[in-house]
């Protein structure tokens, strides 16, 4: 079964576009429109999706006087609150907000949101003991990297950073960097249960090497890294409520 979503959205062309992002996923079996605050209200108790995408200012109520409310009639419900403003977060947050997205927001916005679900969906338990023996690993398992000398093993805790520099996906190290096969999407497979963290769709970033994070522009952070050459890396502004989230205690 795919996941079950309602958007609510007073905005035409916005409601538009994302019901054409969700869409476009394989994994969604059906979205919903609502046209304000109480059309959602009506549709998350006749419907009970999965995932409500809420916009914070509508006319009648607004996203966060909706989400105390459906919290109310059903908890399980995973709120994406998607705004043109970020003063709302730390609000959207205490309501216990999934997810927050800044529009306009674009394929890659909605990427992230499902590998966030994809995490909430029960697992079998053959499932969970490869995951429970794959974490218990983590100290000897090792990334090949594929060369042309040959084959170099490297710990995921020895990784600064990856980043997709045109045709090329490169692993950076301490104080060197190596062009790899894989790509960017694969590597964020392999290594997220090690404490890696997607934070722009061009760099995957080890949360243990962040030492910074620097306001940049337009509500976009970059992070300063710990390796050699304190490297620099952008962080998308969609990614950075999340970022905090696991990053921080």
């Amino acid at each position: 079964m795919g996941w079950n979503i309602v958007i609510a959205d007073d905005e035409e062309p916005a409601r538009e576009e994302l019901i054409y992002l969700l869409e476009s996923c394989e994994e969604v079996d059906k979205v919903t429109a609502a046209t304000g605050g109480m059309d959602a209200i009506k549709k998350v108790k006749e419907l009970a999706p999965d995932v409500l995408f809420l916009d914070m200012d509508m006319p009648d109520l607004n996203g966060l006087q909706v989400a105390e409310i459906v919290g109310e009639i059903n908890p399980q419900v995973k709120i994406v609150f998607s705004t043109a403003y970020d003063q709302y977060a730390v609000h959207a947050f205490k309501l216990r907000a999934f997810h927050y997205m800044l529009k306009p927001y674009d394929e890659e916005d909605i990427a992230i949101v499902f590998r966030e679900l994809r995490k909430t969906q029960p697992r079998s338990d053959a499932a969970s003991a490869s995951q429970s023996r794959t974490l218990s690993a983590k100290t000897s398992v090792k990334l090949a990297l594929e060369l042309d000398e040959g084959i170099i093993y490297v710990s995921p805790k020895d990784i600064m950073y990856i980043s997709k520099e045109i045709k090329h996906v490169q692993v950076h190290l301490y104080d060197k960097a190596y062009i790899v096969s894989y790509t960017l999407s694969e590597l964020e497979q392999k290594l997220e249960p090690y404490g890696f963290f997607r934070c722009h769709k061009s760099y995957l970033v080890n949360l243990a090497s962040i030492s910074e994070m620097k306001t940049w522009v337009n509500g976009a952070y970059n992070l300063l890294m710990e390796d050699a050459g304190r490297s620099t890396i952008p962080v998308s502004r969609n990614y950075v409520k999340l970022l905090r989230l696991k990053l921080e205690i």
